[in-house]
């Protein structure tokens, strides 16, 4: 099966109002805080009215708090497809840091401001499987109990999983690296084996 398929967008499209005022606070977001942004000045650079940013949210952290939501839901759910796969945990993990690598290649911008901004909402991130790391603990325990990896802390060992991609990307984020993260997957999936013990 191919997990390399394109998405549909995940935010809405950039030529409507909402779409104008997700990609302004987006860039606004990332290049300030949160705090830092008004309303006023989202729609300024959406060229929107601030009228139809209350239209579509009911405040700066009600929009905050949608784009972290939607990329937040994207991520749980590639992992929650390819667990339910019958791949094999080898190319589960694969697939797995293929699609985050290409979920951050192909919207940047709003990877970048679920890396600078997730702390914030800590709700979301719950040891519960409604969250990308609580969707990866799920799939390492399940492989354990399966026997195709030995019986470890599975909430570790997925922080530590994800977190091969996620410190790639931060690092790209303080410009150390550059460029799409896609053409590094290999090298990434690598290191994922490396911390689950899995042999490439």
């Amino acid at each position: 099966m191919n997990f390399m398929k394109r998405y549909p967008p995940i935010i809405a499209g950039a030529e409507s109002g909402k779409g104008r005022i997700e990609r302004a606070a987006l860039f606004l977001f990332s290049e300030s805080t949160i705090e830092g942004v008004s309303t006023k000045r989202i729609a300024e650079e959406a060229g929107v009215s601030e009228g139809l940013l209350y239209r579509h949210f009911q405040n700066k952290e009600d929009l905050a708090r949608a784009l972290m939501q939607t990329i937040h839901n994207r991520l749980t759910q590639m992992i929650v497809d390819i667990d339910s796969s019958d791949l094999p945990i080898e190319d589960k993990v694969r697939c797995i840091v293929l699609d985050y690598c290409y979920v951050a290649d192909a919207d940047w911008p709003l990877f970048r401001y679920h890396i600078l901004h997730l702390h914030r909402f800590s709700g979301l991130t719950a040891q519960s499987e409604n969250s990308p790391h609580g969707a990866a603990a799920a799939l390492l325990e399940r492989a354990m109990k399966r026997g195709d990896l030995p019986s470890e802390n599975a909430n570790l060992l997925a922080a530590m999983a994800l977190g091969v991609v996620l410190q790639a990307a931060q690092t790209k984020i303080l410009g150390a690296i550059s460029g799409p993260l896609l053409p590094h997957a290999g090298r990434l999936t690598s290191g994922v084996f490396s911390i689950l013990g899995l042999e490439g």
